[in-house]
Formats: structure tokens, sequence, C-alpha cells
């Protein structure tokens, strides 16, 4: 055997050897590594562990006799939950709320400043209020949770709910479509119109000579940027006509959301379904009200056609130690607080959560995130000060405030946040505001934008590979794949993929990203 093919099997089996640890890992952390049950037994949920649930379902029953009823066990600890969702301050938060005179105070996040037009990131109440289904069963709400396949359609009532729309004239490819994928075509209108408003935009309008309706791919960080990229993404799809652009939407969502299990409007906005994509970064779009907003629409849809008492069937999402009672809407006139020193992370890779100064690894803080440290070190541990920080969620731990004393290049990891929000020594590590603009159509109720690939926003963070604002086992398995020739990657993943900066992605920029994850390295 040559060198050269002796060099290409070591490198093979350094990155399969790799590849088993990762996957040994992934499916050990309890975030992952869960079972989840469907049941259309009602009667059988424990009172004791899902509080609410029973009674508001029955009573729901007893209203609509013709409504069915599953409920999801998602195996998944409330907090973690909302902690997972309650994430990328400063960068892309996952969850945001456009700041109107309905939702002010505590619905905006008191740690985060970024902003994107009228969108802020919203609060962790705002979001736990959101997501608690208990909040949403009423016969107002419910159809959120409504499933999404169905079997045939009504052309009157397609064409009942288009009229007076952009969508005019266009129930047959609309039937047609949800008949082929086998898809409500109710809610493929209804969310048509949250992406559009009822008058159409600038990517359905054609004035491009491009239609992209569903605004597949609108990313950036101004309305141009949003809609430059919503056409380019249906340019490279051909969809020249609105017809292209609605089948070819249909399409899409259909493969890679409904099909994949997130078969609800609550399901596509927060990812709580365990299936191959993992947890939580496989949203449709950012906006905390679009489940609700798009099953408004639904039910309005069946309210005028008369169909509400129809048949329907409902999948509710149960969640492991919950609060005993429903978790209460927040505040509009009264601002979320926050005590302690709050301190922005100035790492491009992020810092290393640890249980102890210079102790085991325990966690990963984003690059850009904002938290609290509690406890400012005086003195110095393995040649650095060790603050303790507690994150959004709750969680804390070490991190270390400064390079090491025997590394060249100063510089300070915890950067005080001003009264503004903006970094007092005014750094120029700042990370670049990303994540979605959206409600590019006219009637405000909008999401925050939708991605072909499902994360929410794009990142500049080195070794970040998925865009979900932190380095972990994921990134890992991406890079892996990505060697192994499993998947392409984009012209933004090459970059932070190449986490050595030597132009090439190989085994050596993997082995980084591994000593990241154990915590041998600080940063890249």
């Amino acid at each position: 055997m040559n060198k050269v093919n002796l060099r290409k099997v070591i490198s093979i089996v350094l990155i399969f050897t790799l590849l088993a640890y990762s996957l040994i890992s992934l499916f050990n952390n309890e975030t992952y590594a869960v079972s989840q049950t469907i049941s259309s037994d009602i009667d059988g949920i424990n009172e004791s562990l899902y509080s609410g649930f029973k009674e508001k379902i029955k009573s729901l029953q007893a209203q609509y006799p013709n409504w069915t009823f599953k409920v999801l066990y998602t195996d998944l600890n409330w907090s973690d939950v909302i902690s997972n969702e309650y994430t990328g301050h400063n960068t892309g938060p996952r969850n945001m709320i456009q700041a109107t005179s309905n939702y002010q105070g505590q619905w905006i996040c008191p740690i985060c400043t970024y902003s994107n037009g009228s969108w802020r990131c919203a609060s962790q109440s705002a979001i736990e209020y959101m997501m608690d289904p208990r909040n949403s069963l009423n016969s107002s709400d419910i159809f959120q949770f409504e499933e999404l396949t169905i079997n045939g359609c009504d052309i009157n009532a397609i064409n009942s709910m288009i009229n007076g729309t952009f969508l005019a004239g266009h129930a047959n490819e609309i039937a047609n479509s949800a008949n082929s994928t086998g898809i409500n075509p109710y809610y493929i209108i209804a969310r048509l119109i949250q992406e559009q408003g009822r008058n159409g935009s600038a990517t359905s309008s054609g004035a491009s000579g491009y239609y992209n309706p569903f605004n597949i791919g609108a990313t950036g960080n101004s309305d141009a940027e949003v809609i430059e990229n919503a056409i380019n993404y249906a340019r490279n799809k051909g969809w020249n006509t609105l017809e292209k652009g609605i089948t070819g939407g249909i399409n899409f969502i259909a493969s890679s959301y409904i099909k994949q299990g997130q078969n609800t409007l609550y399901l596509q906005k927060f990812d709580v379904e365990n299936n191959y994509n993992g947890l939580y970064w496989h949203q449709y779009m950012q906006n905390l009200m679009a489940a609700q907003s798009e099953g408004t629409t639904l039910r309005n849809t069946y309210s005028s056609t008369n169909s509400i008492s129809s048949s329907h069937t409902f999948i509710i999402p149960l969640y492991k130690n919950m609060p005993s009672t429903a978790c209460a809407r927040p505040n509009g006139n009264s601002n979320a607080t926050v005590s302690g020193d709050i301190v922005k992370v100035n790492s491009t890779t992020g810092l290393n959560l640890r249980n102890a100064p210079n102790g085991t690894k325990i966690g990963a803080v984003a690059s850009g995130e904002i938290v609290t440290r509690i406890e400012k070190a005086t003195s110095k541990v393995a040649g650095t000060y060790w603050d303790k920080i507690r994150r959004s969620n709750g969680e804390e731990g070490y991190v270390a405030r400064e390079t090491y004393d025997y590394e060249s290049q100063y510089k300070l990891y915890l950067l005080p946040l001003g009264d503004d929000g903006s970094s007092n020594n005014g750094s120029s590590d700042n990370t670049t505001n990303t994540g979605n603009t959206g409600n590019t159509g006219n009637d405000n109720s909008g999401n925050t934008g939708s991605t072909d690939n499902g994360n929410s926003g794009s990142t500049t963070m080195i070794g970040d590979i998925n865009s979900d604002n932190i380095i972990d086992s994921l990134d890992l398995l991406q890079e892996k794949k990505y060697l192994l020739g499993k998947v392409i990657f984009s012209e933004e993943q090459k970059k932070v993929a190449d986490v050595n900066s030597d132009g090439i992605i190989d085994s050596v920029d993997l082995l980084q990203i591994k000593k990241f994850l154990l915590g041998k390295i600080e940063s890249f």
C-alpha cells in the first residue's frame, strides 16, 4: 500500500472512530435520548404528572363530539424545553415577539439587546405562556394542535377562503398539491396568508420574475436582504410562476416538516417532536405567536364554512415536571427585570461552562450570549480568573473571564454591558446580528422569516455548523458527515467548519471541535 492510500485509510479510521464516540455521547445525552409515544387514551392521562390536561380536553370533547384528541408524551422535562427555546440572545433569538402595544413589558426579554425592526427577543415568561398547551385548550386556540394530514378537500371551501386575497384563482393548484401530499389545504392557505398578508408582498408579486409565497429561505438583517434571499431561493428552484411557488413550497413543507413528524402548527413552531432532525432547532419560524395566529386563521376558515363541529384531530404535547397550574400570561404593563452584573460573552467560539474554577466541563455558553455574573473572581486559578455566571435558563457554572497568562494575545471574555445594552469598552468582537427578519406581508401578523433548513438565523460562530448558536455534539456529527461525503456544506458552513482557518476542512478540524467539547481547549 502506498503512502497516499495509507494516509487515506488512517484518516477514514480516525473519522469513523470519532463518529462512533460522538454517537455514543449523543444518545447518552438526556436532551436527545428521548422515547416519545402518542396515545388516544385521554382517560389514561396521569393527573398527578400532567395536571389540568384531562379536564380541559374532556371539556372540549363534550362540546364537540366529533373532535378526536391524541396526546404526545414528549419525554422532555419542561425546564429543559424552555431553556432550549430561550436561547440566541444578542445574535438570533429562537423566539421573537413583535413589540406592538399588546406585547410590551414582560413579553420582551430583559437581557437581550437584539432587535429587528419591531421584533424583539421574547422573554422566558412569554415562551412559557405560549408553549404551555393548557393555555390553548379552548375552542379559540386549539387549532394550532390540529393534525395537518388529511384525505380530500372541499374546493368550494378553498375558494371561499382565498376570495379577495392574492391567492384568488389558484384554488385548483392548492387542492391538487394538498391531495397529492396528503396535507390539509386549509392549513396551507393559513400559512400563505400568515407569510404574505391578504394582498401578497414582494416575494409573491412576481415583480422579480420569481415567486416564493412561503418565504422559504427569507433570512437577513433588513427587509431588502430578506426579500433578496427569498427571491434567490425561488430563482434557484425555477419558481417563475405563482403556481410553481405554491406547489414547490407545499412539497417542501410536506417533506421537510409534516412527514418528519412536525405535523401540527405547534410542532412546526416548537420543535419538540424527536424526529431525525433532533430537537428544538428545526423550527419553521421565530415568531412566538405564529402557531396561535395561523391556528386562528384555520378556525376562522372552518367557522365561515360551518365546519368547526366537523371531524378534527388534535395532538396535544405533554411535558414532564410542568408547573401544577398553567403558566401565567406576561404583564404587558410591567417590565421584566433582572438583577446582578450583566455581561456578554466576548468569544468567537463561546466559552466552556465548568463545575468549578478550571473544573470539569458541564456545558457551553454561546458567543454573544448575555449572562448574569453572580461571583467575580479575585484571584487566578490555572492562569486566569474564573467567574461564576448564571445563564438565562437558570444554569450556573464557572467560565474564564479572560485569556490565560501564557497566551500571547490578551482578550476579555466577559464584557460588562451598559444601561443601553451596549458593550462599555466598544469591543470589536461583537457578533453580527443575523436571524430572520420577516413579516414581508402587510397584515402585521407575519412570521419572522422561514428558512429552508429550519435554522433560526445564520451565525458566524466558528464551529457552529448547524447554526443553533452553540457548539455541541451535533456540530461534531455534521463535520464527520461532511468528511464522509454524506452532506454538502453551504459556503458559510464551510467557513465555520474550518476551525483552524487553514483553508481545508479535514480531520484536524474535527479533532479541534472534539477537544473543545471535552473541555481540553477554551476556544479555537
